[in-house]
């Protein structure tokens, strides 16, 4: 859905370059996308503004790739924005893919955009089309007149809103901490999504990312796309990439109210299941599969110490585990690694320089300590996404901070926040006009990145938001009459 195209809010300027609606989204995401989906749905005439970088909604970084050889990590039949409606997607797939896409299929992810941004459209011009505005902006602080939030725009325009909803997504990963890797490199990519990352590299040069999760499968998966026949090498502490989806029968729940509360406990009772399952022919994919509907009321029922012991000691265990790859994707890694394009390494990073028209980088082996030196045309950062508030650079979440609007979680996964979803301020107070979804609920829920976490979170905040602005308006109502009879 092109900019052009998105209907427009009614505005009405109390101020000049104000405009007002009744809600203000920050992130224009899946996150923020469904979430307004869900209020259009709910709600006759409620208006709402939309504030993200990009003009298409939907996307984020994870849908605007423009590689269609990158596949969404999940099934189809998992993938529906709706709540209440678990096979959309697969019936929106099935018209617009082909009717071949059955609900284990993994569909591109610039289709799933596309997808995205249809459901967005199609639910404001349910509402007549004057209930959404689409800002292509970037929002930069928040302040408060009377009590109501305004959020402030880098153009200068403001978005006055009753409530506000920060969707904003994953942070680019920060710069790892290697001796020589201090400013700007030529041969080092900070972000592996930048327009340059696998621009002007030489067919058959060679390439060194940084980090070996999913957003390295994507980088090896592009750089096979674009015909590039040099050498890929990856390294990260663990030297784990994640495991591919594989088809295995149901595994009962096992997890409950008395299973252990410690990261060591709660390993032995997943080994102990696993071999259970091996014992009847059973894959250990269904065991995991067992803990997705309750790995939220795992992470709550943790305490802090073993929330950060998890952190510290499972968590890259864990991830490789969760969070898998299609075949096909599994496949062409597989062939790379076999016929020697691709090398994985373990270790950890110590020393980043620039010789010539190569960067050098020596690292030393997890195994056995032994440093190596790797020469490379370019290194491109493929860690995760930054989630401590503290070290990202965007003024938004820095007025947020100095005003007190807001404070990290304890273990510095994003910010703290309430179980509806209200954010907390400094002093520990849920607001009742400034919500977060998505990633940046990380630290109090662990399991908030995936589209059937996230279209569960947009489906009960837009039901929360729609009460309370109804309780809201009832109460000023009342107001108004009992000063008008005084």
């Amino acid at each position: 859905m092109q900019n052009p195209k998105t209907p427009q809010v009614s505005i009405s300027n109390s101020k000049k370059n104000r405009t007002v609606v009744d809600v203000a989204i920050i992130g224009g995401g899946f996150s923020g996308t469904v979430l307004a989906v869900q209020l259009l749905r709910r709600s006759q005439g409620l208006s709402i503004g939309v504030i993200d970088k990009s003009s298409i909604p939907g996307r984020g970084l994870a849908y605007s790739t423009q590689y269609n050889c990158h596949l969404l990590n999940v099934p189809a039949g998992n993938m529906s924005a709706l709540q209440d409606d678990h096979m959309h997607f697969l019936r929106w797939a099935r018209a617009n893919c082909g009717p071949a896409v059955h609900a284990e299929s993994f569909v591109p992810r610039m289709a799933y955009g596309r997808y995205i941004g249809s459901l967005l459209e199609e639910s404001a011009m349910q509402q007549g089309g004057h209930s959404l505005q689409w800002s292509q902006e970037e929002a930069v602080s928040l302040t408060r007149e009377n009590g109501r939030p305004i959020v402030l725009l880098k153009s200068g325009r403001e978005l006055q809103a009753e409530v506000v909803i920060l969707a904003i997504g994953n942070f680019p990963p920060g710069n790892p901490k290697i001796s020589g890797l201090t400013g700007p490199r030529k041969k080092y990519v900070p972000f592996a999504w930048s327009p340059a990352a696998l621009e002007g590299l030489d067919p058959n040069g060679s390439v060194l990312l940084i980090g070996s999760g999913l957003t390295s499968i994507d980088l090896a998966i592009a750089l096979q796309a674009r015909k590039f026949q040099g050498r890929i090498q990856i390294i990260s502490r663990h030297g784990l990439i994640p495991q591919r989806h594989q088809a295995t029968e149901r595994w009962p729940q096992f997890w409950h109210e008395g299973s252990p509360r410690s990261i060591r406990g709660l390993m032995h009772l997943i080994r102990k299941q696993v071999r259970a399952a091996a014992a009847k022919g059973i894959d250990w994919r269904a065991v995991i599969n067992a803990l997705r509907p309750v790995a939220q009321d795992i992470w709550k029922s943790l305490p802090q110490e073993e929330r950060a012991r998890f952190l510290r000691h499972a968590r890259p265990y864990w991830e490789v585990h969760r969070h898998r790859i299609a075949f096909e994707i599994h496949n062409i890694v597989s062939r790379l690694i076999s016929n020697g394009r691709l090398t994985i390494h373990a270790g950890r990073i110590t020393e980043y320089s620039e010789v010539g028209d190569q960067a050098v980088v020596v690292y030393s082996d997890r195994k056995c300590g032994t440093k190596h030196r790797l020469r490379v045309d370019r290194v491109i950062n493929c860690t995760g996404s930054e989630a401590d508030c503290r070290r990202i650079d965007d003024s938004l979440l820095v007025s947020l901070f100095l005003q007190g609007e807001a404070r990290p979680d304890p273990l510095f996964l994003g910010l703290d926040v309430d179980s509806k979803g209200s954010v907390l301020n400094f002093n520990g107070v849920p607001s009742n006009s400034l919500f977060a979804i998505g990633p940046v609920k990380k630290g109090g829920l662990w399991e908030t990145t995936a589209v059937p976490e996230i279209r569960k979170q947009a489906a009960d905040l837009a039901e929360h938001i729609v009460h309370w602005l109804a309780y809201r308006s009832n109460s000023r109502q009342k107001n108004t009459v009992v000063e008008a009879t005084a």
